[in-house]
This record gives C-alpha cells, sequence and structure tokens, in this order.
C-alpha cells in the first residue's frame, strides 16, 4: 500500500460523486478546499475557485503577485509588506460572489496575506444580501488536516465521502510506518526549508509529514508558523538530508532561487552538501492542506529510503535534486 498511487486509492470514492439532482452551491477560496472537493468526488458542486486552483471554473480569487517575475527575496519583501500594513495580497470578485450567490464557501484564517482570509469574506457578504455559510479550514497538524476534509464532506452533505477519504490517506501513511518499523529504519536527520530568501523552517503539519516518511528536523516549529532559521543554528545541527520546498513557487523558479543561497560557502560544510542530499520539491505537496500531503509523504518516504519505496508516476515532475554546477 506504501507504493500505491494517491489516485488510485481514491478511485472508490470518486465513483459515485454525481448521485445529487440538486446540490449546494460552492465557491472555494482556497487551493487546498478545492483540492479536497475533487478528492471527494464533489467538484460538480464548486462555482467558483482561485487564482491557483488547476480547475476550469471561474476565477474569483485573484492575486497582486500572479505571474509577475519577482524572486524569493523580493515576494518576502512584499509579503512583509502587506503583513506591516494588515493588507491581503489577494482580492475577492465581489460582482461574480454576487453573481453566483453561493450557499457555501470555503476559507481560511491561517495566513491572511497570503490567502484570502476569513475576515476579508466575512466583511464582503456583508454588503450584500446573501444567504451564505462560510467554513474556515486551519489545521495546524496533519490529523487536523484530516477532519477539515470530514468538515468539507459534511458541509456539503456527503460526510461519508470524507471518511472514505480520510480511510484511504491514513491506510497509505500506515504501510510506510510498518515498512519502516519492518526494516527497523531510524529516522533521518533533515532540514525542511519551506522558503530560501530568508531560509524560512517548517511548521503545522509538515513535521508530522517528515515523521511518517522516516525522518525528523530539529529545527522544525509542529503545529506552528514557520520563521526564518539563523545559519548559526543550520551549522550547528548539519542535516544530513536538506530539502526546499517553496509555497506558490514553480520548481524550475525554486531551483533557481535554491542555487543563489547555496552560492554561500557556508552550505559546502554541511553533510548534505557534501553527499549530494540536496533536494527542491514541489511546495504543493507541503503547503497546501488537503489530500496531496500524503504523495507528500510518498516523495518523502522514496528520498529518505530509495531502497524501500518507489518514486510513483504521480510524483514525475514534482522533485528535483540540487547539483552543484560544474567549475
Amino acid at each position: 500500500m506504501a507504493r500505491q498511487s494517491l489516485k488510485k486509492s481514491l478511485s472508490n470514492v470518486t465513483q459515485s460523486s454525481r448521485e445529487m439532482a440538486s446540490y449546494p452551491i460552492v465557491c472555494s477560496f482556497l487551493p487546498a478546499a478545492t483540492n479536497i472537493l475533487v478528492a471527494l468526488g464533489l467538484e460538480h458542486l464548486v462555482h467558483a475557485v482561485t487564482f491557483e486552483c488547476p480547475m476550469d471554473r471561474p476565477r474569483i480569487i485573484h492575486s497582486s503577485l500572479h505571474e509577475k517575475d519577482l524572486s524569493a527575496d523580493e515576494i518576502n519583501t512584499l509579503i512583509a509588506q502587506h503583513k506591516q500594513e494588515s493588507t491581503t495580497v489577494n482580492t475577492i470578485d465581489e460582482e461574480l460572489l454576487l453573481k453566483i450567490k453561493p450557499d457555501i464557501i470555503f476559507t481560511q484564517a491561517i495566513c491572511n496575506v497570503c490567502q484570502i482570509g476569513e475576515d476579508d469574506v466575512n466583511k464582503a457578504l456583508k454588503k450584500y444580501p446573501l444567504q451564505t455559510q462560510v467554513y474556515s479550514l486551519n489545521p495546524k497538524s496533519l490529523e487536523d488536516v484530516f477532519e477539515t476534509i470530514h468538515t468539507v464532506a459534511k458541509a456539503c452533505g456527503y460526510p461519508e465521502k470524507g471518511d472514505m477519504l480520510i480511510s484511504s490517506l491514513k491506510e497509505i501513511n500506515r504501510g510506510i510506518e510498518e515498512k519502516l518499523s519492518q526494516h527497523h529504519r531510524a529516522l533521518k536527520k533533515c532540514s525542511f526549508f519551506e522558503w530560501m530568501e530568508p531560509t524560512f523552517n517548517c511548521g503545522h503539519w509538515i513535521p508530522d509529514q517528515l515523521k511518517i516518511a522516516g525522518g525528523y528536523d530539529e529545527l522544525a516549529n509542529p503545529n506552528g508558523y514557520s520563521y526564518p532559521v539563523a545559519i548559526k543554528e543550520k551549522k550547528n545541527y548539519n542535516p544530513e538530508i536538506i530539502i526546499f520546498s517553496a509555497c506558490g513557487m514553480s520548481l524550475h523558479q525554486s531551483l533557481e532561487e535554491v542555487e543563489k543561497v547555496l552560492s554561500d560557502p557556508f552550505w559546502k560544510s554541511l553533510s548534505a552538501y557534501q553527499n549530494g542530499k540536496i533536494w527542491i520539491v514541489d511546495g504543493n505537496l507541503f503547503t497546501q492542506p488537503g489530500p496531496e500531503l500524503v504523495n507528500g509523504v510518498l516523495l518523502l518516504a522514496a528520498l529518505f529510503n530509495p531502497d524501500l519505496f518507489e518514486f510513483s508516476p504521480e510524483l514525475d515532475g514534482k522533485y528535483v535534486q540540487f547539483r552543484e554546477p560544474a567549475k
């Protein structure tokens, strides 16, 4: 089961997705919510999504940073500026909102700068005579993520689909843990960075993903926000594996940003650099709290113990290994 793809494991969940004659009108203001709805087989309920969502629906959330050619440092500076000014990077298409008149909106309150926040949604709704139920999805741990799946399924009227999906995801995780236990594998000492310039550690549910996959990160902040980590801390820790995963950035751009960061001579003193064990991975497998997190666990398991776990075809194009530039 550990090597089984997430897509295959969810096939039973999605087969009976269109049995309702009447159904709620849903708007997803959060990519993770969109992913959950698709995995539940409820995409037919969705009438509008965010600019980030890979779904053929009208875009109701727009970003001032989308499709701009910005470096990691420039993005970090702009995000910090928005935080200081308490303004959001994203906006709601209120004309479309009024036209759709959704019964349900899924949003969040974890990061009200990078994503539309619950407060922004409620302010917009107060302007119009809409009877919309707002669900704010704010997981801190992987177990919390499973609970948000149940919340989405129940809100849409399909709690049994949520139970089936959660069971499938947990079965994959158990398969990984059991194989590692059977082979008596020690946890790999790693560092997982959510941003490159500056280098942010990992937080919230990512430490859970690492642990299930067979790794641990002493610089992480489980169930909490990520924050910049000083060079001294990284040097004292000296991980054997380093992983970079940037939220909202393509793998190609992430690699370019990592190459800039690793040009600092400091990194060459670390075991991970010397042994060629630095990886850049797709941020969507780690920063969007939905079913794709389990594909992130599968990817980590293959990176940590490639002799035990294979890279499934679904993970093609989701990771790249850093190679030291030729001199």
